[in-house]
């Protein structure tokens, strides 16, 4: 009888653990997982229609290709949602990250007539697949407001910093509504990164979140060789343009990846990343960018050299001489490009650009301070007198001074600074190949920086992924400081018993 009262879930239909989940309310929270899953992906389903009827006027040529998109966004939201665990919101916040990254290579798009504000259709189809991602993040961050409350703090303050003085600054920026266009993106950017970052719990999951980026600029890569198969014609000059990004970035995103893949490498397991480092050399010497090599060469050398490998260091390079051999035989296109451009006389003036940095730095000198709003560089050409027509000044921190002036160039000083310390801390207390790596990516960045946009102005790929080389330094240097701290011994005093009392 006393057993009968002590263990009533023995002589119950149910065994104790299901009696204890029904219990609880656990044994059916499965299906409504499941059911709370579909209703999100219904929801934005509804909106992203709801928005292409509103936008149809400026959408209606590409809104086929914007569907497959959506298809694409809405499947990958049913992958990410179907796994639950405590991983499900760090690999839904990591998959609108890769959307992100690759949202500018979905649709090509260039702007018609900068002057007049007139912007092409496909630029507004890029904004549909920032709604998409607005949609399904808001719905996280009503779940998640933890990262909203850690944004203006540690060294990511540096970035939320940079985006208040460029929203602040569209209110006398040239064009203030193509500016606040591009302020969505930058928004999204900073809020989603440190979503990224509340997320991110030990070093599996910060390696995770580089594996992400890694595919994202693998993408950015991927559409101009599709587009390439599908007409040859986007090899301008010998060299790979895509209508939405020309050589130049193509070659540093291209840098990117292969150092994004050096830094995930690992001895037992290199099959994906060399893939990807390999591929990433191919669209790099295609599109023939010269600073893009220049500092891929460099800062992958620096990779490997300060962790003292000089033999891969060699390997590296022989392997970019016969990518480079190899391309120069299938293209004679590239080859003529190559040969012409050092029959010339434009490397004195870094095809061009010193003259633009030249009158641009007039203009800058009349608005030092506040600069000229976020995004106003992209009207540089209707303002100084040049052969040739840029859409920004070729140098990042050219592009802050212009926009954003002094107030500005400080907060993205002080992001370069903190990757540096950061990085440079962690690289002399432990041989790290991914802050080496990291390290090697931020090199990459900042010499394409001095010669194009890679960061300062739009928020593009390379732009976005200096944004998270300032967490993700900050990251590597906490977790080598707790390791730190727990393999030093105790002090002596601590070991000693204390005396017993009687």
């Amino acid at each position: 009888m006393s057993e009968t009262v002590l263990n009533p879930a023995r002589h119950s239909n149910h065994g104790p653990k299901e009696h204890g989940l029904k219990e609880h309310g656990l044994g059916e929270r499965k299906p409504n997982m499941r059911l709370r899953s579909g209703l999100w992906i219904a929801a934005l389903c509804v909106v992203t229609g709801g928005a292409m009827a509103f936008f149809y006027a400026l959408v209606s040529d590409q809104a086929v290709e914007i569907m497959v998109a959506g298809v694409g966004f809405f499947a990958l939201l049913c992958i990410v949602l179907a796994v639950s665990g405590t991983s499900r919101s760090r690999n839904l916040v990591f998959a609108l990250w890769w959307v992100l990254l690759a949202s500018e290579a979905f649709f090509s798009y260039m702007t018609e007539d900068a002057e007049g504000g007139q912007i092409s259709t496909g630029a507004y189809s890029e904004v549909m697949i920032w709604v998409f991602i607005i949609f399904a993040f808001f719905l996280y961050s009503m779940k998640n407001p933890q990262y909203l409350r850690k944004i203006f703090t540690g060294s990511y303050k540096w970035v939320a910093w940079f985006g208040v003085v460029c929203f602040l600054s569209c209110e006398y920026a040239e064009q203030p509504l193509f500016s606040l266009g591009w302020m969505v993106k930058l928004f999204l950017a900073i809020a989603l990164l440190a979503a990224c970052n509340q997320e991110i719990r030990n070093s599996d999951d910060l390696g995770a979140f580089l594996t992400v980026s890694q595919w994202g600029f693998a993408f950015l890569l991927f559409m101009p060789c599709l587009r390439l198969l599908a007409d040859p014609s986007v090899l301008a000059t010998g060299r790979l343009f895509d209508v939405g990004t020309a050589p130049t970035m193509l070659a540093a995103d291209a840098g990117v990846l292969v150092l994004l893949s050096l830094a995930l490498l690992r001895t037992d397991h290199r099959g994906g990343p060399l893939l990807f480092a390999i591929f990433g050399m191919l669209v790099m010497i295609l599109a023939a960018g010269k600073a893009g090599i220049v500092a891929c060469i460099f800062s992958g050398l620096i990779f490997f050299v300060w962790q003292g490998k000089f033999k891969s260091a060699i390997w590296f390079l022989l392997g970019l001489l016969a990518a480079g051999a190899l391309l120069m035989v299938l293209s004679p296109g590239l080859a003529s490009y190559i040969t012409d451009y050092l029959g010339t006389d434009q490397a004195g003036t870094v095809t061009g650009r010193t003259e633009v940095w030249s009158a641009g730095w007039q203009l800058i000198k009349q608005h030092l301070f506040l600069g000229r709003g976020f995004m106003s560089s992209r009207f540089l050409a209707y303002k100084i007198s040049v052969v040739w027509q840029p859409g920004h000044l070729h140098n990042g921190f050219l592009e802050v001074l212009y926009n954003n002036g002094l107030v500005g160039l400080f907060t993205m000083v002080m992001m370069h600074a903190v990757i540096i310390r950061n990085l440079i801390l962690v690289m002399r207390k432990v041989s790290l190949p991914m802050a080496a790596g990291c390290f090697a990516v931020y090199l990459n960045i900042l010499i394409n920086g001095m010669v194009s946009r890679a960061f300062g102005s739009r928020p593009d790929a390379t732009f976005t992924m200096l944004f998270a080389l300032v967490f993700v330094s900050e990251r590597l240097l906490q977790e080598v400081s707790q390791t730190e701290e727990k393999s030093k011994p105790a002090p002596g005093w601590s070991l000693v018993p204390a005396a017993a009392k009687y």
